[in-house]
């Protein structure tokens, strides 16, 4: 039956749009998970309400939080994914022949597993020996792991619930004590455009700065999400973005994108004066 979803993006504004039919509805231990199929999205996952992944654009999210950073590290061979349970970002990160290991902490397995069922194109990576999951509380994991990674991403759902703590100082301090002495973290950071995030931007920004010596916050547009201009930052203990001899390894690495490019990965960091005040 077709019925019209809202994902609510403040009290007064949100994403409308139709389902076609309703393909899956359970509820975990943290949170329902939805599957619909929709005419403009194709399917589509929601986490409390919340849209999350859609076929037709999750490879914006996904290529933003990894390859920025995967290119920017000269040699990333050991990476951790904090979240990330729908598999789109590990899907990414192995595309890089450097990686020797990933490793994902997922705190909800139900996650994979329906993934898993209605977005086969990003998990068929499970199966590659490089890629280990594990299903449990990303905190603790960082906390018992320390120097042992080139990267971290933090592919996280917004910073209410489950969630709430992977936006914390603490949290981030954790993450710059499990990288190397060159290592980088990346994390999802919200949208500008909405009042109440821009608070947590604010902060999460003041909080990397005193942890990490380059912090370099980015953009991209995903038509899907929260006013649909998406921010990340980039939190680094030694290198910076956008050097020459990281645009040639894009051309030199022969990868295909469907968003990212050199000229995407120079542009992106390039911040309207708005966006600017928020983290001066």
């Amino acid at each position: 039956m077709k019925r019209w979803i809202m994902d609510k993006h403040t009290p007064t504004r949100g994403l409308s749009f139709e389902a076609s039919e309703s393909l899956y509805t359970e509820s975990s231990q943290y949170q329902t998970i939805e599957i619909v199929k929709t005419a403009d999205f194709g399917t589509v996952m929601l986490l409390d309400g919340v849209l999350m992944v859609t076929q037709r654009d999750e490879f914006v999210y996904h290529e933003m939080l990894s390859h920025p950073t995967l290119f920017t590290h000269p040699n990333p061979q050991n990476v951790l994914i904090i979240g990330g349970g729908d598999c789109g970002t590990l899907t990414q990160v192995l595309r890089h022949p450097s990686v020797q290991k990933v490793i994902q902490v997922e705190i909800d397995e139900m996650v994979t597993r329906v993934s898993r069922q209605y977005f086969p194109q990003l998990t068929e990576c499970i199966s590659d020996p490089r890629a280990e999951l594990i299903f449990a509380d990303g905190i603790r994991y960082l906390q018992e792991n320390q120097d042992s990674f080139d990267v971290i991403l933090v592919d996280s759902t917004d910073p209410v619930g489950p969630a709430e703590g992977l936006f914390r100082k603490e949290f981030f301090a954790d993450c710059h004590r499990a990288l190397k002495a060159d290592g980088i973290l990346t994390i999802q950071s919200e949208s500008p455009w909405i009042d109440d995030l821009q608070v947590v931007i604010s902060q999460v920004n003041k909080d990397l700065k005193e942890l990490f010596t380059y912090v370099n916050p980015y953009l991209a547009s995903i038509q899907t999400y929260q006013a649909g201009l998406w921010m990340f930052q980039m939190a680094s203990k030694k290198y910076q973005p956008c050097l020459e001899d990281q645009t040639n390894a894009i051309k030199e690495s022969g990868m295909q994108f469907s968003y990212f490019n050199r000229d995407v990965f120079s542009g992106c960091f390039i911040l309207p004066e708005f966006v600017r005040k928020l983290i001066q």
